[in-house]
């Protein structure tokens, strides 16, 4: 049975975005697993008192049901520049444990701190995040990403940002490039387009 899982942002002891992680969750439920009932995170993640302060992760890991729940601190990531790398036939429509194929192209980055995914002649996702993408007045995601995230969710429903087709040309476009996830949010973790490389 292959096992998905939620990253969840714990900031001072509260839970993130959860409305966003349960409907992506219980729409894998439904769609991998055939399950029409519903779980909500709510009531399956009850911090611990060592990580009620400063930002943590939450992992849940589930199939049809919740198997565990794992918090830990987090430290955060320095990524200042990505790689280009191609495969078409990529397919992380669901956020699985199983990352064999993500870690097969991140192992592709060379000096770089991390790929961004070409598919099809799109731009997609990073190896962790998906991104988006500043003209000097907008942020712009792409509309082909690997995975939909919830921050991503998130973001095109505050009308934060806009979703359109950015081809690998596009990028020298744009002034900078943000990645997006669950511990992430636009801004955090910036690159600028100088910095993504073949």
């Amino acid at each position: 049975m292959c096992l998905l899982f939620e990253s969840i942002r714990i900031i001072g002891g509260r839970a993130e975005n959860l409305p966003h992680h349960n409907r992506r969750m219980n729409g894998s439920r439904k769609e991998l697993f055939g399950c029409n009932d519903a779980i909500d995170l709510n009531a399956v993640i009850t911090v611990p008192e060592g990580h009620r302060e400063g930002r943590h992760k939450c992992k849940v890991v589930y199939s049809d049901r919740i198997h565990e729940v794992l918090f830990e601190p987090y430290p955060g990531r320095a990524i200042r520049s990505l790689k280009i790398v191609a495969c078409d036939d990529i397919d992380y429509s669901h956020k699985y444990t199983d990352r064999g194929s993500i870690n097969a192209l991140f192992r592709l980055r060379g000096r770089c701190d991390d790929v961004l995914i070409v598919k099809n002649g799109l731009v997609t996702d990073t190896s962790i995040s998906n991104i988006a993408f500043h003209d000097g007045s907008r942020w712009i995601t792409p509309r082909s990403f690997l995975l939909r995230g919830t921050r991503r969710d998130q973001l095109i429903s505050q009308g934060t940002i806009v979703e359109a087709d950015i081809r690998v040309q596009d990028i020298a476009a744009f002034t900078k490039a943000s990645l997006l996830n669950a511990m992430l949010d636009l801004g955090e973790t910036v690159v600028e387009t100088g910095n993504i490389v073949y």
